[in-house]
């Protein structure tokens, strides 16, 4: 087996963590040390100190892949923008600074993504990798402008109702196995992310509230442990320093495999749910119980106004039946 050695990696611990870097100052490295993620996105980084500029796309791909915003990228979403980034390399990488200022060139790259339309989603997530490239080389003063601003998305998805009702909650729990069970309710009382949820410690929870550092944002979020929850933990087998473990194994979940576990569950039950269904029902929940919606916003990451028509649409509503039913009690 050849063991391939990386010189001048910066790794830092905090808050049971581990993280490395190419250099102390560099971008964050993806994955695990030696897999060919890690060795793929270092020598990447570190070519791009060496790399002569050429006034091609190509060099604002490379500096992208090797620049501190994108080392602070989550491993499942920078594993994204790479394989994209590579599409828009592929098709656009000798075109000049110069060209990708025209506002003609728009409507070149709006033409690629719709290529992909048969796939409405991953087409928007391409020209959405691409923006984000550029929105990279207007801040490196690379080009004076974003042609791609504002491109509409193909792919409209309206997910309004998509709050887990009791019915479904209880058809995907007779249907799952318990450590599933466990992954969903935590995630409904905490409002994490599948990606923050899976890799959540016992030592993050004090008894009575949960201290996490969200992968998207980066940023510390404080969720208070109801009675349910706390019952809930409770009863979650303590098998790793990650709390939440696979049903075989007893290893930390990854995000695939929970995926995979989930939809298959779904399945069996019959019901048509997304994980992240599991967020908004959360926000719900949250709201239902009196949580102030701005702190419920300040929890999902979301803006006040999300909130506030989550409100208006579950919370109200759910106020008006009960209200309607205790006057037809009354009345009989």
């Amino acid at each position: 087996m050849v063991t391939v050695r990386l010189k001048g990696i910066h790794t830092v611990r905090a808050k049971g963590s581990t993280y490395h870097y190419a250099w102390r100052g560099g971008p964050r490295l993806p994955g695990a040390p030696g897999s060919p993620e890690f060795v793929c996105a270092y020598q990447e980084a570190h070519a791009s100190r060496k790399a002569p500029r050429t006034g091609r796309l190509r060099d604002a791909i490379t500096a992208y892949k090797a620049s501190a915003a994108f080392g602070a990228l989550s491993d499942h979403t920078a594993r994204a923008y790479r394989a994209h980034l590579d599409l828009i390399d592929a098709e656009f990488g000798d075109t000049s600074f110069k060209v990708l200022e025209d506002k003609r060139f728009r409507g070149d790259a709006v033409d690629w993504r719709d290529t992909m339309r048969k796939s409405p989603r991953a087409a928007d997530y391409a020209i959405g990798t691409f923006k984000r490239l550029l929105d990279f080389a207007y801040d490196r003063g690379l080009v004076e402008t974003n042609v791609l601003e504002k491109v509409k998305r193909l792919h409209r998805s309206d997910r309004s109702d998509s709050i887990w009702t009791a019915g479904e909650m209880a058809a995907f729990n007779a249907a799952a196995s318990k450590e599933l069970r466990w992954a969903v309710a935590l995630a409904v009382h905490t409002a994490l992310r599948q990606s923050d949820l899976i890799g959540l410690t016992w030592s993050a929870f004090d008894g009575t509230s949960f201290i996490d550092r969200t992968s998207k944002s980066r940023r510390d979020v404080l969720i208070p442990a109801g009675p349910d929850c706390r019952k809930l933990m409770a009863g979650i087998a303590r098998r790793h320093l990650i709390i939440l473990t696979t049903e075989r194994g007893h290893r930390p979940w990854t995000a695939d495999g929970l995926r995979s576990s989930f939809g298959k569950a779904c399945k069996r039950a019959g019901v048509n749910r997304t994980f992240h269904d599991l967020r908004r029902t959360a926000a719900t929940h949250l709201l239902c119980a009196g949580v102030e919606g701005a702190k419920v916003a300040m929890i999902m990451g979301w803006s006040e106004d999300e909130i506030e028509a989550l409100k208006r649409k579950y919370v109200s509503r759910a106020a008006v039946v009960a209200a309607v039913l205790a006057q037809l009690e009354k009345g009989g």
